[in-house]
């Protein structure tokens, strides 16, 4: 239970971080904290910033490369942040090292920082927000409901609300379980009123995955340790020669920060996560039978539930002294160690009784026992069961793609991965990887299958929007409407065939073949439907006086509806019904941040069968919106006015319907729109002339206009960044203009908002 604590004492606290251990050197010293950091970057990039799910391009620029906000930038720019990771990925080190910086006053100065492993290189700046770091480690449910009910209440009525402005760190939320959820609702009210406080949540992905958390709080990911970042801090920590070729810590296992620690002490390159902690044990705990005591003890303590005890049976020298051993992230790694010399049943008995808790231990016994071809016996046990067993899908989960499976066997891991994104009965976040897996193996789902959709008559929008009223009754004729997205395998298949232009992040990626195909115009969209009709012709999937388009918007409608013609209390309707069901969508409240496997959350088909028609991606209808962006110029009710005519000038609009996964449950009820084609071209890595003649060089088009956006990157008193708004308002900024018009755009950063 956390005691009574003040703001002073916790400035102090904050303070001592900067001295605690955090790097172990080969020669025995030992780094801080204050010395020995990485700066942590997030899966989220300047582009998901600016795009909000509809990304822009044009076909004579290459993709821009992914810039990555910092973990720093992050929390500089949102009230209430939660930031997740797998065990060892350094968010406990981040908050301390930021409440240190608080605390010391360090963090005032713009620093340099890799973006990604391309080279690109932009400053880290937090500002001149001063707050009062209070760092708080959540044990358990106690302790949460203690900090909502009693001490975050005193420290903020202690504090002046004028002068005063706190950052509330609550670490290791998930040892609070689902009851976070309940209690996190208490304490929100609290900051509400207190403009410049902020509260920084972190947690472990891998629990806080399942959770549906309030909509105000932002959350991101962390990403592991870039190449470019290890390599520098080897250099700089090592000393090795100028001319020597880094290669410690430079393995896929060691982006794990945790294990780069490990790999730092041991001199590794870290590609395995299992010889690297045998490395390091060798290296470190040569005396006999130590490593196989600290093995021991690791697993008894995971099994237990416990990881506070220090292994003090163990004698340790200064030069033995790792911080990072009692991550969670190392403890499993030894767990495994020691279970792979027990009995197989003893690996299954553990994890059907604890199956979340220990399948990173399963996952990484798995893998040593697969190194000396021992595994069999373990993975037979673990899938033992009927397709009806969690149990036994989310064995098939741990071992797919994981060791080599005889044929036998992996013919039932593929059904159990399919049968897990078919039902939909394990978490959100368990059937993302088996849409993933699903995809490697070959998604043998007919993606391209159609509803049928009846004659009839039936209602048209809701009451959640102004320009989704007036409500009105239209009749169809009887039409077919694909059950699922166009997916990047489909969509790919089309640009191979065809060589038209598309550039997607993820269209060619193995583990998303079954996923949305995405960043497309809507003159892309209609050549791929004539390219289809062809296509299905020559199989007979149609006749001859068939044809594939896109849907209408009372069509889309339709199909995505049925015949519900009330609403709900919030005037929405939904494809499943009136009221909004969790886990029905992937939308924000899901937390993925990005699209999936199409078909994972069959509770919201329509009444048609027809997945993903709330939320996921935008998708596009034939129907005209208008010019204006804001208001349609085609409004309800739908009318043979002229609003589906196909050879409209590209400045007219067209409708998009559904939402996408950042999007609330409103959007799901939402019109929206979209010029046809991509637009404005901004000119990449622009620097400002001295002479104005100069600008002729950046330009394509001498005649048109060039336009110059001059943005400030942060408040100088709150810390509050500007240049973000100019970003998100940059998707409307180049929608305002079509192709045959566009200016050209740069963009300028001038540093702080003059007063």
């Amino acid at each position: 239970m956390i005691s009574s604590v003040s703001i002073d004492n916790l400035q102090a606290s904050a303070k001592r971080f900067g001295a605690e251990p955090l790097l172990a050197l080969p020669n025995g010293t030992t780094l801080d904290l204050a010395n020995g950091y990485v700066p942590l970057l997030a899966q989220y990039t300047f582009e998901d910033k600016a795009a909000k799910g509809l990304r822009k391009g044009k076909a004579s620029h290459k993709p821009e490369n992914p810039i990555h906000f910092s973990a720093l930038e992050l929390l500089r720019d949102n009230s209430i942040l939660l930031l997740t990771g797998p065990s060892g990925s350094g968010k406990t080190t981040f908050a301390k090292h930021l409440c240190y910086g608080l605390a010391s006053s360090v963090l005032s100065n713009a620093r340099p920082l890799s973006r990604n492993d391309l080279g690109d290189i932009k400053e880290e700046y937090w500002g001149t927000a001063r707050l009062s770091p209070c760092f708080f480690s959540v044990s358990g449910i106690e302790d949460l409901e203690h900090l909502a009910e009693v001490t975050i209440p005193k420290l903020l009525s202690a504090s002046d609300p004028q002068h005063e402005h706190l950052l509330i760190i609550l670490d290791d939320l998930q040892n609070a379980g689902d009851e976070s959820i309940t209690l996190l609702p208490r304490i929100l009210p609290l900051l509400r009123e207190r403009r410049f406080t902020k509260l920084l949540l972190l947690g472990d992905a891998g629990v806080l995955d399942c959770l549906s958390f309030p909509a105000e709080i932002v959350r991101h990911d962390l990403l592991p340790l870039l190449e470019c970042q290890r390599r520098e801090a080897a250099r700089l920590h090592l000393n090795p020669e100028p001319s020597t070729h880094i290669t410690t810590g430079m393995g896929e296992a060691a982006s794990n920060p945790a294990l780069f620690a490990l790999a730092i002490q041991a001199n590794h390159s870290g590609n395995c996560a299992e010889e690297l902690l045998d490395a390091w044990l060798s290296s470190t705990y040569s005396q006999p039978g130590a490593a196989a005591l600290l093995a021991e003890r690791a697993y008894k303590l995971i099994t237990h539930g416990s990881l506070t005890v220090s292994p003090t049976d163990i004698p340790l020298t200064s030069s033995q002294l790792n911080p990072a051993s009692q991550s969670l992230a190392v403890q499993r790694l030894l767990a495994a160690r020691h279970l792979a010399g027990m009995a197989p049943r003893v690996a299954v008995g553990l994890f059907r009784d604890q199956p979340q808790a220990s399948k990173h231990v399963l996952r990484s016994c798995l893998l040593r026992l697969s190194s000396s071809n021992k595994s069999a016996a373990l993975v037979d046990g673990l899938l033992e069961g009927t397709p009806a067993d969690a149990t036994c899908k989310r064995a098939a989960l741990l071992v797919a793609g994981l060791i080599p499976l005889s044929a036998e066997v992996e013919s039932k891991v593929k059904d159990l991965v399919l049968h897990v994104v078919e039902n939909g009965d394990l978490s959100a976040g368990e059937r993302e990887k088996a849409g993933r897996l699903l995809s490697r193996y070959g998604d043998p789902r007919d993606l391209t299958g159609l509803a049928e959709v009846p004659t009839g008559s039936f209602t048209v929008g809701s009451g959640s929007h102004p320009n989704s009223q007036p409500l009105y009754r239209i009749s169809l004729e009887r039409f077919r409407i694909g059950l699922y997205p166009v997916v990047n395998r489909d969509y790919g298949a089309f640009v191979r065939d065809t060589g038209r232009y598309w550039i997607s992040p993820d269209g060619e990626d193995e583990e998303r073949l079954n996923a949305p195909a995405t960043d497309l115009t809507w003159h892309d969209a209609r050549a791929y439907c004539q390219w289809l009709t062809e296509r299905w012709r020559g199989e007979d999937k149609i006749s001859s006086s068939e044809h594939v388009r896109l849907p209408s918007e009372p069509e889309w409608e339709r199909a995505a509806r049925g015949d519900h013609e009330e609403m709900g209390t919030e005037g929405l309707v939904f494809p499943w019904g009136l009221n909004w069901q969790e886990n029905a969508t992937n939308g924000d409240e899901t937390g993925f941040n990005t699209t999936c496997a199409v078909g994972l959350f069959p509770k919201g088909r329509s009444p048609y069968g027809c997945y993903d028609m709330a939320g996921h991606v935008w998708e596009w209808c034939s129907t005209l919106w208008g010019e204006d962006m804001a208001t349609p110029a085609f409004q309800y009710p739908w009318r043979d006015d002229g609003r589906e005519s196909l050879d409209a000038s590209d400045h007219i609009r067209r409708v998009l319907r559904g939402g996408c996964f950042s999007s609330p449950k409103l959007k799901a009820n939402y019109r929206t729109c979209r010029s046809s084609s991509a637009n404005m071209p901004i000119i990449p890595e622009f620097k400002l002339p001295e002479d104005a003649s100069a600008l002729g060089r950046y330009t394509t088009n001498s005649t048109a206009p060039f336009f110059i956006t001059f943005t400030t990157s942060d408040h100088p008193d709150t810390g509050e960044s500007w240049c973000p708004d100019v970003r998100a308002a940059l998707p409307r900024i180049i929608a305002a203009f079509s192709p045959s018009s566009a200016p050209e755009m740069a963009f300028v950063e001038v540093g702080q908002r003059p007063e």
